[in-house]
């Protein structure tokens, strides 16, 4: 069969705007990429092979390679996913991280009062806030509290054991892997489990690339 290059860009068919990042897998060889800021993406594969198309929110897309030209400059457009409500019992508790989220709440529902409340004074009091050290330094403290809060999250989908178990990365390796690479809040809270492990597999790809060999342990003696 013939080789090509497929180079192309992921666009949402009703606004035509790009979108990223897509995940883009060749169904014959489950080698994958994901499109860029720009909604680009390169991929090597075969004339009949198949192109399947993932994004958050959207339709999957399958695209067939037929045409080694057409291959070359592939616009792919993605439809936005309808999904009706079905009623649900949920039967399971609530998880580690939400009982702790509740926690912390309920000690930082002081902090979290004054933002709430600072709209109801008068216009002199809110521009002496908007100046003060002492409520610059608190909404300093609120922005540290909703990112710490962030991280929490993702740490409960972008985990060291899963990530360990797709790049087989341990120790210093794996610490220094998961810096390098850190997850987006917003694409942690939408993802499917299949999408994080896919952006795990993307990342490491890239990460062997630049030089950077998997980590190997050492067995002691």
């Amino acid at each position: 069969m013939t080789q090509v290059s497929v180079r192309g860009k992921v666009y949402d068919s009703v606004s035509k705007s790009v979108l990223s990042p897509v995940s883009i897998e060749n169904l014959r060889t489950h080698q994958g990429c994901f499109s860029n800021a720009q909604g680009e993406f390169a991929l090597d594969a075969q004339l009949g092979d198949f192109l399947i198309f993932t994004h958050v929110g959207y339709n999957r897309k399958v695209v067939s390679l037929k045409v080694a030209d057409d291959a070359k400059s592939l616009k792919v457009y993605m439809t936005v996913k309808t999904t009706s409500l079905k009623p649900v019992t949920i039967k399971r508790g609530p998880t580690e991280y939400q009982k702790d989220s509740t926690n912390r709440a309920d000690v930082y529902k002081d902090a979290f009062d004054y933002q709430q409340q600072k709209s109801a004074m008068s216009p002199v009091t809110s521009i002496y806030q908007k100046f003060s050290k002492k409520y610059k330094n608190l909404r300093k403290f609120q922005d540290q509290i909703i990112d710490n809060e962030k991280q929490k999250f993702i740490d409960t989908r972008y985990t060291p054991e899963l990530t360990t178990k797709m790049t087989q990365l341990e120790g210093d390796e794996l610490a220094s892997f998961m810096n390098q690479y850190p997850m987006d809040y917003d694409y942690a809270r939408v993802a499917t489990e299949l999408e994080i492990k896919m952006w795990i597999k993307y990342n490491f790809q890239d990460y062997v690339k630049k030089g950077r060999p998997p980590y190997v342990p050492q067995v002691k003696k």
